[in-house]
């Protein structure tokens, strides 16, 4: 919904709002949805990192950035290591218009770190146990996952939920008692980024290939080995 407000405002368009102020955007960049790509010989996985690799390479701060989701494809920790290196790379680099939604509560907690980030959440009421969605925009990181309710809304059965309601309450005792927790993404600093860059990464990341001759590009390639070899 925000990516076709923000189209259709730029077309000249009306919108379904009183009222809406919406900057210069140069780009829609959407990763969203899960599904692989047969034809192509791609896992979901990979369309995934692929998609938001040309996110990574080509938003700018006046892009509108849509992520869903990422590093569900993986396990949990490497998901959760993407997903976190993802947002970094936006905030710190692109610096694009980012709506980054995730189920990883870890993750929230980068907004200690990043003045210009924000947390919020849609509201949900519990009755009993049924869940309502207000659809309605809250301020802060939400306080819990509603998977379970949301899933006997699908229409699973009931044993099956059961049977997961329990299969919870013991992962959530056997963590308890064993003092178990998910590694901690921001306590300690990672060990990439204390070292330094090395030059030949530095002089790549500046150099314009298309703007290169063959005999200038013979020449960086010789330039780039010595750098190499130290």
């Amino acid at each position: 919904q925000t990516a076709l407000i923000v189209l259709l405002a730029h077309c000249g368009c009306y919108i379904p709002a009183t009222s809406a102020k919406i900057g210069e955007i140069d780009r829609i960049m959407t990763r969203i949805g899960a599904s692989d790509d047969l034809a192509g010989g791609r896992s979901t996985f990979m369309v995934e990192m692929t998609e938001t690799a040309n996110i990574l390479h080509n938003a700018t701060e006046k892009s509108l950035v849509l992520l869903d989701e990422i590093g569900r494809g993986t396990s949990t920790f490497d998901g959760l290591s993407l997903a976190w290196a993802v947002a970094k790379q936006l905030l710190e680099k692109n610096r694009a218009y980012t709506l980054f939604a995730t189920h990883y509560f870890e993750l929230t907690r980068i907004v200690d770190d990043f003045k210009h980030a924000a947390n919020v959440h849609l509201d949900a009421v519990e009755h009993g146990n049924s869940i309502v969605f207000m659809h309605k925009v809250e301020e802060g990181a939400a306080n819990q996952s509603y998977g379970l309710q949301v899933a006997q809304l699908a229409g699973i059965p009931k044993s099956v939920v059961a049977a997961a309601k329990r299969k919870l309450m013991q992962l959530e005792n056997n963590q308890v008692a064993q003092n178990a927790s998910q590694p901690d993404m921001f306590s300690e600093s990672i060990e990439a980024e204390s070292l330094a860059e090395h030059p030949v990464i530095a002089s790549l990341e500046l150099l314009q290939p298309d703007d290169l001759t063959p005999k200038q590009a013979l020449e960086w390639i010789y330039k780039l080995k010595n750098m190499a070899n130290g």
